[in-house]
This record gives C-alpha cells, sequence and structure tokens, in this order.
C-alpha cells in the first residue's frame, strides 16, 4: 500500500507540473515544434544517448571491481538497461536501482554489496553534477531573476555538501556502536565501501573521468535536441542550465522527472533568453528520448524473465 501511495503521489506531481507549464505556455506551440523535429540532430543525439548507456555500464563496472565484484561486461550491461528500462520507459514502485540491486543479487553478489555498488554508482555521478552546478551557479545567478530558483538552488547544493560530507564521515567510533540497528549498519556500511572505493585510485580515477564524460554526453544530447527543434542556444548555455536541472530531476519526486525537469528548464533556460515554449518542447523531446532508450532494456528484462520461468518449470519425465 505505502508503495502504491508513493506512486500515486509522484503521478500526481508530474500530472499537476505538467498541466501548470502548459497552461502558462502556447501549448498549440510546443505541439508544432514537436512535429517539425530535424531526424538527423535527434538521430546524433541518440548515438550521445548510446555513448552515455555505455560509460554508465563501465563506471558501476569499475564501482563493482573495487568492492570486490568482478561482473563480466556482458551481464553489467543488461543488468545497467533493464534497470534504465524501470527507471524511465516503466516507471514504477520497484525502480531502477532496485531492480538492479535485485538482479545482481540474484547473480551471486551479497545483497548489502549490491545496494552499495548502485548507491556508490550513484553517489559518483551525483559528485560530478553538485561539482559542475558549484562552479556554473555564479554565471546563473547573474541571470536569474527568480528569488525563489536562487534560493532553491542554494539550498540543494547546500543540501548536497552535506550529504556529500557526512557519507565519507559516517563511518566513525561514535556511529558504530548503534551498528544493531539496521539503518545506522546500512550507512555504516555504505561509507565504508565509500571511503574504501576513493583509496582505490586505479578506480576512483576513471570513474570521476567517466561520471565528467556522462555528463558531458547528457549535455551534448539535450543541446541536439535544441538543434533538433530549430533552437540556436549555445552549448555553453545549455552546460550552465541543464547541470541544475539534472541534479534536481534527481530527487525521486515525480515520475522519472516528468514535469519537474519542464518546470527547471522553463527557468533556467528562460534566464538566458530561450522562451518557454522552447525549452517545455526540448525537455518533452529528452523525455521522449529516455522513453525509447529504455526499450532495449524492456526487451532484455523480457527475455530474462522467461529464461527465469524455463528455469524454473517442473520436468516430467
Amino acid at each position: 500500500m505505502q508503495k502504491h501511495l508513493q506512486m500515486l503521489a509522484k503521478l500526481t506531481v508530474s500530472f499537476a507540473l505538467i498541466a501548470w507549464v502548459l497552461n502558462s505556455i502556447d501549448a498549440a506551440e510546443v505541439t508544432a515544434k514537436l512535429s517539425q523535429v530535424q531526424w538527423t540532430w535527434f538521430a546524433l543525439a541518440m548515438a550521445f544517448f548510446v555513448i552515455a548507456m555505455i560509460l554508465g555500464t563501465a563506471r558501476w563496472r569499475l564501482v563493482l571491481y573495487g568492492l570486490g565484484v568482478p561482473l563480466g561486461i556482458g551481464i553489467t550491461l543488461r543488468l545497467f538497461l533493464v534497470g534504465m528500462f524501470f527507471n524511465q520507459t516503466l516507471p514504477s514502485s520497484i525502480g531502477g536501482d532496485a531492480t538492479r540491486v535485485f538482479y545482481l543479487w540474484r547473480a551471486g553478489t551479497d545483497a548489502q554489496t549490491a545496494l552499495n555498488s548502485v548507491l556508490l554508482d550513484r553517489i559518483l555521478g551525483l559528485s560530478i553534477l553538485v561539482t559542475v552546478a558549484t562552479l556554473v551557479t555564479p554565471t546563473l545567478l547573474v541571470n536569474l531573476e527568480s528569488p525563489l530558483a536562487v534560493k532553491g538552488l542554494f539550498l540543494i547544493l547546500a543540501s548536497s555538501w552535506t550529504a556529500i560530507i557526512i557519507l565519507f564521515l559516517f563511518d566513525n567510533p561514535y556511529t558504530r556502536r548503534f551498528q544493531y540497528l539496521r539503518l545506522i549498519q546500512l550507512a555504516v556500511t555504505l561509507s565504508r565501501g565509500a571511503v574504501e572505493i576513493c583509496r582505490q585510485r586505479a578506480i576512483i580515477a576513471p570513474a570521476l573521468l567517466i561520471s565528467v564524460a556522462i555528463h558531458g554526453t547528457t549535455i551534448a544530447i539535450v543541446w541536439c535536441l535544441d538543434r533538433a527543434l530549430g533552437g540556436a542556444g549555445s552549448i555553453l548555455i545549455y552546460v550552465i542550465a541543464m547541470t541544475p536541472t539534472i541534479l534536481l530531476i534527481s530527487i525521486p519526486i515525480s515520475i522519472a522527472g516528468w514535469g519537474v525537469r519542464e518546470q527547471i528548464m522553463v527557468v533556467l533556460l528562460g534566464a538566458f533568453g530561450i522562451d518557454a515554449a522552447h525549452a517545455v518542447s526540448v525537455s518533452i523531446l529528452f523525455g521522449i528520448l529516455l522513453l525509447v532508450g529504455g526499450i532495449p532494456g524492456g526487451l532484455l528484462w523480457l527475455t530474462m524473465r522467461k529464461a527465469q520461468a524455463k528455469s524454473a518449470a517442473p520436468k516430467i519425465d
């Protein structure tokens, strides 16, 4: 029941925010833009998306290796794509990260290590996002006119940095006294894993570089979609506007970021002179690309389910 209520709350947030933003712009203009997509640019955006998926798989595999799980590239890619399917194409109460943890556990990895690998993979990506968002914030503040947006940005950055610091300091003699509490034990283990990963230079250095590349590739995707819709925004505008956008939509308060993404992009891209209808069009096209990009993961999941059903079927002599 709790999972269903959470899903209902996310659906409500997404629909409410989408309705709000569409009510404040000319929806017909958005429809017209989306009907005139330049497919060459869209195809280029899809190519960057494929690169991002490969990079994401490589980073997770590095984290797994750092935690003592030398998982093959084939199964890592398969589980990563299945997680992407559940996160973007078929959002559910299970979630893509939980799906990755479950199937990794089914593959023989203990549950705690499986959970830590997915969380640390996420944290590495978010750490780069927070760093880049902090660097671009001064430029963004010069252009932002909304006091609420400024306060919200400062709050998110302050909270993110606080969480990162706590993560690395949580494994200490004081907190270990309370490891009989399951939640404290999970947090201590995660903190220990984060410190261990950072001590392995052969793991942390390439993982952080891959995180930077993933972020750059995501920016390239959105910039290509801007071009696909006839836009002329510079790549620098999208670096500055999309970095905090990606950070904010990582907060799981809506379905796959729908609604939240549109609202934030209207504000942040609007600060650089991009009109609201175009910003919403780019955001919707980005969401469509993510939906389409998750389909291969869905096909892999169906294949895995079919194989599982066959192996579980009783044999008749």
